[in-house]
């Protein structure tokens, strides 16, 4: 049975005409069943036979019949044919149904500080939906294919993506209460040169040397800097009384604002303002799973940050 496996004979729509043959035990109606001359079919069974190298059917009176060998290829080959046709059902399903795993790229402190609780939240309405995420403050580390979604600042205009906008960044000047009182509170940028600064300088975003209200632009120094790639890390120093950051995004400080361990400053100026974008592969906007996701995700974070917004407005009189 070996030749019945060369690689010539691995032509599954082949056998699965030739198995119809047998069943049928005519040529004639396996070709008006498939829109096929009766000479087509036979010469496809001929092209087996030689591939083979066996007869595989003769004719007994007016029927064909299967000879020993084609029997045992049915033995063999028809069951890799149903495996076949169940495989390529589950792949052509796979893209459509609401289960599987969706690949996300973001920002380690978002990931941490916002994307996690939304992924459990998601999990809830969806556990048939699992995930895998790339944490990098380089959106170009999770931009190569290897993500199905992916969250940074934006848009980038990559021909290879879809964007979404979800929102404007909202980035908060904030301290520690015990910094303030021991430095005193800063009402405008000139005053941050008696301050010390902390620096976030991740590769999400670059510094920016100025601050801005009503479009007005003004650049400002400090009396000395800590700088930390990490945001995270900037926070920590903020809360431990380290200095001023100017750029807090909303959802890494507004727990701790409510709670009374940072307070915000220079209420009004904030460096420029940035958008915050998700995207998906063009090949990834098919999936069904993935446009469940991003629909969900980009309502339930814009209520979130509306709903942030409101209470720093309503509690702490700040204008963002």
């Amino acid at each position: 049975m070996q030749s019945l496996f060369n690689r010539k004979t691995h032509n599954l729509g082949l056998w699965e005409l030739f198995f119809k043959v047998m069943e049928e035990g005519s040529f004639s109606r396996v070709a008006d069943q498939r829109g096929l001359e009766r000479t087509q079919v036979s010469r496809m069974i001929k092209t087996l036979e030689a591939e083979v190298g066996h007869e595989l059917l003769v004719r007994n009176g007016p029927k064909i019949v299967p000879t020993h060998v084609a029997l045992e290829a049915k033995r063999h080959i028809a069951p890799l044919l149903k495996a076949f046709d169940e495989a390529l059902l589950i792949t052509k399903a796979s893209g459509q149904e609401e289960s599987g795993t969706i690949r996300i790229g973001a920002r380690p402190g978002l990931m941490q500080a916002h994307l996690v609780p939304l992924l459990k939240e998601f999990q809830s309405l969806y556990p048939q939906i699992t995930f895998d995420i790339i944490a990098d403050d380089d959106s170009r580390a999770f931009m190569r294919g290897q993500t199905d979604l992916m969250l940074y600042y934006g848009p980038v205009n990559n021909p290879n993506l879809i964007e979404t906008w979800i929102t404007r960044s909202a980035l908060i000047p904030c301290a520690a209460p015990a910094y303030i009182e021991a430095e005193g509170m800063p009402m405008h940028p000139k005053d941050l040169s008696g301050h010390t600064g902390i620096i976030y300088t991740g590769r999400a975003r670059k510094p920016s040397e100025v601050l801005e209200m009503s479009g007005q632009q003004t650049a400002y120094r400090w009396k000395s800097t800590m700088r930390f790639n990490n945001i995270l890390a900037a926070k920590a120093a903020a809360i431990a009384e380290a200095g001023i950051i100017l750029d807090m995004p909303m959802h890494h400080c507004f727990k701790e604002i409510v709670r009374g361990e940072l307070v915000p400053v220079l209420n009004g100026w904030h460096v420029p303002q940035l958008d915050n974008y998700i995207a998906c592969t063009v090949e990834s906007a098919k999936i069904k799973r993935v446009q469940r996701f991003l629909e969900w995700f980009v309502q339930r974070r814009r209520e979130i940050e509306t709903e942030m917004r409101h209470r720093l407005q309503q509690e702490f009189g700040l204008k963002i």
